[in-house]
């Protein structure tokens, strides 16, 4: 089993989408050439879908589970077990450096980026946890966003975008204990896939409290770069060669 690989989440739904797993995949080959990556496709419109570029050592699979987003990476990686451990990204994450990640051996899971608990949508979240096997654990440590001082109660982090560095069987320990597996069953919007950053953010600083002092592997995206920063934005910068970071999240209303 290789050390690690790439789990991209894709949906296109114009020509414009499809650039974004085409560039970040061109990227990824660039920086790790004999990684493999795996790409999960959520409803694509595949008049849309096209390879600019023959890719090797790329595995895609077509979702049966539309519109469970960012869920899906975990589903798959549980039922195939691609790597020992993974890198899970968004079709619209753009790596520009190597990261090191074989220095991550021996971590659990990290969260790409972080964001602050909070209490948004906490009624659909509850809907949502009721799915889970322990869930009394996971909606306590939720509604606990600040203490009995009014201070900020520092039990979990939010997982943005659900995308994490992490272990398979730390991912397979969750499985067992929570049965994260049903959530495909609960999970079906957008708004349904806010709370999932808030759930496993919540579970995984549970499971994994070291998070809580190490959030992340970028920071907060609160204030990572430009909140709204668009694709054509982003190609502007890179063409120009004056992207913001090594590391881009781009904003696309999908």
């Amino acid at each position: 089993m290789d050390s690690f690989g790439f789990i991209i989440i894709r949906h296109v739904n114009s020509e414009i989408t499809n650039k974004y797993w085409n560039h970040n995949v061109k990227l990824l080959k660039t920086l790790y050439p004999l990684i493999k990556i795996v790409i999960i496709d959520d409803n694509s419109n595949y008049n849309f879908v096209k390879s600019e570029v023959p890719y090797k050592n790329i595995q895609i699979i077509q979702s049966e589970f539309p519109g469970r987003g960012e869920l899906l990476p975990y589903y798959y990686y549980l039922k195939y077990k691609f790597f020992e451990n993974a890198i899970i990204i968004h079709d619209s994450v753009f790596l520009h450096k190597k990261i090191n990640f074989e220095r991550f051996k021996g971590v659990d899971v990290m969260p790409l980026w972080f964001f602050y608990s909070d209490t948004e949508n906490i009624e659909n979240t509850k809907r949502i946890t009721a799915y889970l096997k322990n869930n009394i654990v996971i909606n306590n440590k939720i509604k606990k966003e600040f203490n009995i001082l009014g201070m900020r109660s520092n039990e979990w982090i939010g997982c943005f975008g659900v995308q994490s560095y992490i272990n398979l069987s730390f991912l397979q320990r969750i499985q067992a204990k929570y049965n994260i597996l049903n959530l495909i069953n609960a999970v079906t919007c957008r708004a349904d896939r806010c709370c999932l950053e808030r759930i496993f953010g919540a579970i995984f600083s549970t499971e994994s409290p070291k998070l809580l002092s190490n959030k992340s592997l970028l920071g907060n995206i609160m204030t990572y770069h430009q909140w709204g920063y668009t694709f054509d934005q982003y190609m502007s910068d890179f063409k120009k060669g004056t992207i913001p970071r090594f590391t881009i999240k781009v904003w696309t209303g999908r």
